[in-house]
């Protein structure tokens, strides 16, 4: 259960060709999911995917799947830094201090929408949805897009391709660890 919500929604960022996805994950209906998490981060950690809860409450979770190496290098690009600073992130050094930052701004009562630097969205897009909401938007897919519409739309097309690609693998058997830990 738990393997098939990450392949639909973070497909992208088990393969490596996004940064990170989200996906809520409500705790009823996956029975063991903090071991389900533990399991699969001792499964998919060596080839850099790691599953992280950044934010709880009594009825769901919020899970950040990642590749560390690539969210690191995306969140330390230049316009991602400067975004990343004005939100308050100018003492993080590694990831993990980026992480828990997002983690105490997501307890806050006004949402942190440079969560988008997390998950790859381009830095002028984020900066269009805080500053004009649907104002200029000229695509919606992953996230709303101002500029570059064509270049999203085939992220979004390969997005969808790698979901498909793994779910069709969950389907035949295979497991996560499977999928992306041979070699």
């Amino acid at each position: 259960m738990l393997e098939t919500l990450l392949a639909k929604h973070c497909g992208p960022a088990l393969a490596g060709i996004k940064p990170g996805n989200l996906v809520t994950c409500i705790k009823n209906e996956i029975p063991n999911l903090k071991s389900d998490i533990l399991r699969l981060n001792s499964e998919l950690n060596r080839k850099d995917i790691y599953i992280e809860a950044i934010c709880e409450c009594d009825r769901s979770i919020l899970l950040l799947v990642y590749r560390r190496k690539l969210l690191g290098e995306y969140l330390n690009s230049s316009e991602i830094f400067t975004l990343l600073k004005k939100c308050g992130y100018n003492k993080c050094k590694s990831i993990e201090d980026y992480i828990e930052r997002l983690k105490t701004r997501l307890n806050n009562s006004e949402f942190p929408h440079e969560i988008g630097a997390f998950l790859g969205y381009p830095a002028h897009d984020i900066y269009g949805f805080v500053h004009h909401r649907d104002e200029g938007c000229l695509l919606v897919g992953e996230w709303r897009v101002y500029r570059d519409a064509d270049k999203a739309a085939e992220l979004f097309r390969r997005y969808k391709c790698c979901r498909c690609a793994i779910l069709k693998r969950l389907a035949q058997g295979k497991t996560l660890a499977q999928i992306f830990c041979v070699a």
